[in-house]
């Protein structure tokens, strides 16, 4: 279910947001919070894509058994500072193919390591 359309009822709906684990070892505890928290049959969960991208491999996974295993719709976010047009297009066919139909597509925070907007978006300056 989109969760555009769930938003338009007009009762009060209850959300969750999720933040995949820092590291492998933390997924399975994780994993098992959603899980207790899918449970509860919220509205819709929302899951994180991590800072700087760095736990973005655990956020497909986690929408995906939420929605399948309990039936609760989810978003999962997708950052898009520092990725290119086709990697960003590789990404939501990924999050399509698992069955999910709601994204929040976001900026993102620009890395550290980048000095100013135009070259967190891979713009080259011209003079």
């Amino acid at each position: 279910m989109k969760i555009s359309n769930l938003l338009k009822d007009p009762r009060l709906s209850l959300s969750f947001e999720v933040f995949p684990p820092k590291t492998e070892t933390g997924y399975e505890s994780v994993k098992e919070a959603t899980e207790k928290i899918a449970g509860l049959k919220p509205s819709f969960m929302s899951v994180t894509y991590g800072a700087g991208g760095g736990t973005s491999k655990y956020t497909l996974d986690i929408a995906k058994n939420i929605k399948e295993r309990y039936g609760v719709p989810s978003i999962a976010h997708l950052t898009c500072v520092s990725s290119t047009k086709a990697t960003v297009g590789e990404r939501i066919e990924d999050i399509r193919s698992a069955g999910i139909q709601n994204v929040m597509a976001l900026r993102g925070d620009i890395p550290p390591k980048r000095k100013t907007r135009t070259e967190a978006f891979g713009i080259t300056a011209t003079r």
